[in-house]
């Protein structure tokens, strides 16, 4: 029973939203959208372009509307934070034995990595980070580990964001592409003081079965004792971690 003071926008915004889960895979059109919906299809363009604004729609080359990857992301954060900490836990505690640093595990929200969990280094020097906070994308080893295996669409519409230079090594722009092109062919990223002056960390995503990432983990250090060549001895067992744990979380590995 409705109290009298629901907002009619948002019902219609969920409408249409539900009207879209409905219709699966193959998408809905503008048209089939309104029919569903029952509202007409100049209210429908309206809602449609404020949902396709903010990522919760999206619209496919043939004009068909699909979930955004905001809405799958806050879904992704709610049903799966809990599963993915608890599959990568025990990898985590891995990496931290075999390299010696700390290592985070993040999850993409938004245009930002949220840090859902941590395993310390027990060197005397450890990295200042909490769970929970935020770190840009473009500038972080997780940030760039996922825009780079973004699809193209959100990769732009996070990228067209502000790109903050957090230090003199932060990449933008032009270079930034290229980088990400570079991380989405080797499969890892490196933050190379670009985040925070002094720290260096490698990072891989974690993808679904659709090759959609729904997290990230990265080994971090002090710079001065964490090389470039440290970061890619790393890598064989860090991309192999990365499949493990979207194995344990139900999705298989990917070639």
């Amino acid at each position: 029973m409705k109290s009298g003071r629901t907002s009619s926008s948002v019902e219609k915004a969920f409408e249409l939203i539900g009207a879209v889960s409905e219709a699966g895979r193959a998408g809905v059109t503008l048209g089939e959208l309104a029919g569903r919906a029952g509202i007409a299809v100049s209210t429908t363009h309206r809602y449609a372009t404020t949902l396709l604004e903010l990522g919760v729609l999206e619209r496919d080359a043939a004009g068909n509307f699909h979930l955004g990857i905001t809405l799958i992301s806050l879904a992704g954060q709610h049903l799966h934070e809990d599963g993915l900490r608890a599959a990568a836990r025990p990898y985590l505690a891995e990496l931290v034995e075999i390299s010696g640093e700390t290592v985070h595990l993040g999850i993409p929200v938004g245009g930002q990595i949220v840090y859902v969990d941590k395993v310390e280094s027990a060197k005397s020097v450890r990295l200042v980070s909490r769970i929970g906070s935020r770190a840009s994308m473009h500038s972080t080893s997780m940030g760039k580990a996922v825009l780079a295996v973004l699809d193209e669409r959100r990769r732009t519409e996070i990228l067209a964001g502000p790109q903050e230079r957090h230090t003199p090594y932060t990449l933008t722009g032009a270079a930034l592409l290229a980088e990400l092109a570079r991380v989405r062919e080797q499969g890892f990223a490196i933050d190379d003081e670009e985040n925070e002056l002094g720290v260096r960390c490698v990072g891989l995503p974690i993808l679904s079965a659709l090759g959609q990432p729904v997290g990230a983990f990265s080994v971090s250090a002090p710079a001065h004792r964490f090389s470039i060549d440290d970061c890619h001895r790393l890598v064989p067992r860090a991309v192999a971690i990365a499949a493990e744990i979207g194995r344990r979380i139900g999705y298989p590995a990917r070639r």
